[in-house]
């Protein structure tokens, strides 16, 4: 298992869980980004920026450091 930030652009997985305080994971699920639901990475910015994730045919962009809470399983 590994987190949605360990991704390389390209990759796609399914996410397994979101591990963090109630607000990401509330967003989360408000957002689809729940259990089950594929994402592929798209983007990355240098360093510690956000990257441009989609899920379901969705784009979101999201913080490295929040990506670090949501578990992921390489499809």
């Amino acid at each position: 298992m590994m987190t949605l930030n360990q991704l390389n652009i390209g990759q796609l997985a399914t996410i397994h869980d979101v591990h963090s305080g109630n607000a990401l994971v509330r967003l989360c699920d408000a957002l689809g980004l729940i259990p089950g639901a594929p994402v592929t990475v798209l983007r990355r910015a240098r360093g510690k920026g956000p990257m441009q994730i989609k899920s379901m045919g969705t784009l979101y962009a999201i913080r490295s450091d929040d990506a670090e809470y949501i578990n992921v399983e390489v499809a």
